[in-house]
């Protein structure tokens, strides 16, 4: 449970306590990025001094090239899904906050470097920490396989929730729940890093 605390709060806190408000948008998204990086060795020193156990508590499986085609195809169909889902709200009337999430995309925009390396920072940092670390450990907590899938697709929705945008965290729960999943089923922290960097570049382009 520390473990996973550390993995939710490192961030927050350490953001609060870094970064402000005045500073240039762009630094702020390259300190914060470097904040979220810096939560892994932490957390693989925790796991190997603490916790007595590796970091990956389930064993990465290994998977041929056809594997990866097919899995990377059949998550980009079941995040359409997703995202056809979470825009129900707007459909049936809610008027939505996009203001924050405009805000940062135009940001990036201004600099592709930037804008990769967010992407490729999310779909690495995001899946080691919330699926290959926190899941797993929910596991040990829990005797139905389905109650980590739904508590860490909350999590990771919570992470998002500084955008202000519920089409955005009922998105994020899916797009959780989906890579949940897959990781449980299969045990490919890779495959997933791969789609969900790819994604969200493709996303931000």
């Amino acid at each position: 449970i520390a473990g996973i605390a550390i993995a939710l709060l490192f961030y927050p806190i350490m953001g609060t306590l870094v970064l402000s408000k005045s500073m240039n948008p762009l630094w702020r998204i390259f300190l914060s990025r470097i904040i979220i990086w810096g939560t892994l060795p932490l957390l693989y020193k925790y796991a190997l001094k603490v916790e007595g156990r590796p970091f990956f508590l389930w064993p990465e499986k290994k998977q041929n090239i056809f594997f990866y085609v097919v899995a990377i195809v059949a998550l980009f169909a079941l995040i359409y899904v997703a995202h056809v889902i979470s825009s129900i709200p707007t459909r049936l009337g809610f008027h939505d906050n996009y203001t924050m999430l405009k805000y940062w995309k135009s940001i990036l925009k201004q600099n592709k470097a930037m804008l990769v390396f967010v992407g490729i920072t999310a779909g690495i940092t995001e899946e080691l920490l919330l699926r290959a670390y926190v899941l797993p450990r929910l596991s040990l907590l829990f005797k139905t396989g389905y109650w980590p899938v739904i508590i860490s697709s909350l999590l990771f929705s919570l992470l998002h929730l500084s955008y202000g945008s519920l089409t955005e965290c009922i998105f994020t729960f899916l797009f959780g729940a989906v890579s949940a999943l897959c990781y449980q089923k299969y045990q490919n922290i890779k495959v997933l890093m791969v789609f969900h960097a790819a994604y969200d570049l493709l996303v931000m382009f």
